[in-house]
């Protein structure tokens, strides 16, 4: 009876790994319209909604013209589309003409902004700009990196936003909108990227103000740190820098400048490939514009008054 119940368990655990295992390949145009409904998409009847981000205190709002992904269906839908997947991240949303995602949360503690004077918005975009210069290795580079909105510390919000445009060497624009907000124990990252790039202030006003978005629970926000309550060992200042990838490029070089930079490289994947997804494959079938639209029905673009 025993071998029979050992036999039984390790098929059905077979069986499960098999489901939840993620397909590593990226696909072509046919294979995605096949697959990208196998995907759990939330909030496909379209209604404006709140939901807790995993892993923390936190709620998101989730808007009528949003839907969106949640832990292994984001990895999987990266492999998917891109062919590479960090694994980092727990909600992916999807508008009319943006996606962002929340990462994975870190409860690290409470971050004091006392080291806010430290942050240098010049120092931190020539970190980038010097990371991603023409290494001589027929990779995609950086030819112009400009703040649209420099590194902001909203102390009545208790958040920091910031925004960043990117002009490669094939001359393709793409940019990133970050917003950092604060709680008592820690922090929430949402990171943005566009499909249309024609206006980028504009996309950077919609980032920010989703911000406000986010919420942390009663008891949980940044105002309800107590004396006693775990402290981060990060200040602010060095938190930014983190999220651009560019602390360690402030050390003397060696094995911690490389690790900046290998680490900005990582970051840069997905600012560079993900605009791609949403001109071609995002919702709409395939890279051709005229492809029968069998995937995901497409969202209006949020309004920045709702």
């Amino acid at each position: 009876m025993k071998k029979i119940l050992l036999y039984l368990f390790s098929i059905i655990f077979l069986f499960s790994t098999q489901l939840n295992a993620i397909e590593k390949k990226k696909l072509t145009d046919t294979e995605w319209n096949e697959k990208i409904n196998t995907l759990k998409w939330y909030n496909e009847d379209g209604k404006n909604t709140s939901i807790k981000i995993p892993g923390s205190n936190a709620n998101l709002k989730i808007y009528e013209n949003e839907i969106y992904l949640l832990g292994q269906d984001i990895d999987q839908y990266d492999w998917w589309a891109y062919g590479r997947s960090e694994g980092m991240d727990a909600i992916r949303v999807f508008g009319g003409n943006y996606s962002y995602t929340i990462t994975k949360p870190e409860n690290n503690g409470y971050v004091k902004i006392d080291d806010w004077s430290d942050v240098s918005p010049e120092e931190l975009i020539q970190g980038l700009r010097d990371a991603n210069t023409d290494k001589g290795d027929g990779l995609s580079y950086a030819k112009q990196i400009n703040w649209i909105y420099k590194p902001s510390l909203d102390k009545e919000k208790n958040l920091v936003t910031y925004s960043y445009k990117v002009i490669w060497n094939n001359d393709s624009t793409s940019m990133e909108s970050k917003n950092i907000i604060l709680g008592r124990e820690g922090h929430i990252d949402q990171t943005f990227v566009f499909g249309d790039l024609s206006n980028t202030r504009e996309n950077a006003d919609l980032a920010k103000s989703a911000s406000l978005d986010t919420s942390f629970t009663e008891g949980y926000t940044y105002k309800d740190y107590k004396s006693g309550d775990k402290i981060a060992a990060a200040g602010i200042g060095a938190l930014v820098a983190t999220s651009l990838g560019v602390k360690a490029l402030k050390s003397s070089g060696g094995a911690a400048a490389a690790g900046g930079i290998l680490l900005l490289l990582k970051k840069f994947w997905w600012i560079l490939l993900a605009p791609l997804a949403f001109l071609g494959k995002l919702f709409g079938g395939g890279d051709n514009e005229q492809s029968t639209n069998t995937s995901k029905p497409k969202r209006r673009v949020k309004n920045k008054n709702d």
